[in-house]
């Protein structure tokens, strides 16, 4: 009976684990065949939404032409327009707009063209042209008609510092420390006051800048923004500059005591010039004899740019016998500068109109009487040519009373910056 009975459960207990064996394998068969079938599924929606995104994309190549042109010298726009395929009128009205933002007389080359055109019908689009490294513009066609559209790009400010020991030149010391150029020009104009960089320079000199510069999204330098703080050790001579706008909106670098660094007139009108005839006596290089030369010339390359050594009215500019192609500047009363042998003029640079100290009037030429690239600088006082050298000008304005006050605040702050810049 107890036999019996152990025969029983045993039966049963067998049967149980057999019926469980199935049970965990039907079970995970199931859910792999509903797993594989997911998979398959996936599989399949995404080999058509790869063939819809195909299909759309090749619907939209198969519509349109895109075009990328860089523009040649010499170039126009219309040749570049009838080139793409644009009608007359479709130049006509793409000109008009866009003549508010470019030349159209003469094309940078460093511009570039993005044209989009109906594959079908050959109507312009769309046009994107770079202004600058910063906008672009979009012409495009809106309720059957021409409308521009000005995009600018997100800039990011960013106060930097560098730094310095000059071993031959400010410009080649500056370029190992990865300073813009075009930061190295300005803080030369800064100091062309004070320091002529192409003479005055001593090996061990030592400088410093602290300046804003403008990045993109991916860091790229974009454009550089102002100077704030510019120092320099030469010849043991320490001078630490900071620029601040007064009440009234002028911007200035003062020295630590309040003194503004600018004179009437810069030390030397170019850079990276070599003096190569100074005022006095000499023997005439063209007429052979000894003649009196009463300016003072600096050899450079052609197409150097010149700068006003001081802000004034344009008195002359045109040529002037064997003077070239020539400016003349009223500064004031008392002093005049005149530019000599030049290759062009500046926009913008004819008689009547108002420059500022440093901005560029003229180019580096051999106009006139002239054996080589160079300029011909003189100053004139009270009529009187004069060795512009040696000549003693008034120093710049002090800062008082409430413009005194603000200016050591900023001062004190952009010491702390520089501080923190350095640490």
């Amino acid at each position: 009976m107890v036999q019996n009975l152990n025969k029983k459960n045993l039966k049963f207990i067998i049967s149980g684990l057999i019926f469980l064996i199935i049970s965990v394998f039907f079970f995970l068969n199931q859910n792999y065949y509903n797993k594989n079938k997911e998979i398959k599924n996936y599989t399949e929606f995404k080999g058509e939404l790869i063939n819809f995104h195909s299909l759309i994309k090749n619907k939209i190549q198969n519509q349109h032409n895109k075009k990328t042109i860089g523009i040649k010298k010499g170039q126009s726009l219309n040749s570049i327009l009838s080139e793409a395929g644009a009608s007359q009128k479709e130049i006509f009205n793409i000109s008009k707009i866009l003549r508010q933002y470019i030349s159209l007389k003469q094309l940078n080359t460093n511009q570039i063209f993005e044209i989009l055109t109906n594959k079908n019908t050959g109507e312009i689009i769309r046009l994107t042209v770079n202004l600058d490294n910063i906008n672009s513009l979009h012409i495009f066609k809106k309720d059957n008609k021409f409308v521009a559209n000005k995009i600018e790009k997100v800039l990011y400010k960013k106060t930097v510092l560098g730094e310095g020991l000059i071993k031959s030149s400010l410009f080649q010391a500056a370029q190992k420390e990865n300073i813009d150029a075009e930061v190295v020009v300005d803080f030369a104009r800064i100091f062309g006051f004070e320091i002529d960089f192409q003479r005055d320079i001593r090996k061990n000199d030592i400088f410093q800048i602290v300046y804003d510069k403008y990045v993109d999204d991916d860091g790229e330098l974009q454009k550089n923004g102002e100077i704030i703080y510019a120092y320099m050790k030469n010849r043991g001579r320490e001078i630490a500059l900071y620029r601040f706008v007064d009440q009234k909106g002028i911007p200035g670098y003062y020295q630590t005591n309040g003194k503004s660094i600018e004179k009437a007139l810069m030390k030397t009108p170019i850079n990276g010039a070599r003096l190569s005839s100074t005022y006095g006596m000499r023997k005439h290089p063209i007429l052979g004899y000894n003649k009196m030369h009463r300016g003072t010339d600096f050899a450079a390359p052609k197409g150097t740019p010149i700068m006003a050594s001081g802000s004034g009215i344009i008195e002359m500019a045109k040529w002037n016998g064997a003077y070239g192609k020539y400016i003349r500047i009223r500064h004031n009363s008392k002093y005049k500068t005149a530019y000599a042998h030049l290759n062009g003029y500046a926009r913008g640079i004819k008689r009547g109109a108002k420059v500022r100290q440093g901005q560029i009037i003229g180019y580096v030429g051999s106009t006139g009487r002239s054996t080589g690239p160079h300029l011909h600088y003189e100053v004139l006082v009270n009529g009187k040519r004069m060795n512009s050298q040696r000549l003693k000008l008034p120093s710049g304005r002090t800062l008082r009373g409430e413009d005194r006050e603000k200016f050591e605040i900023s001062r004190i702050k952009i010491d702390v910056m520089r501080s923190n810049l350095v640490n």
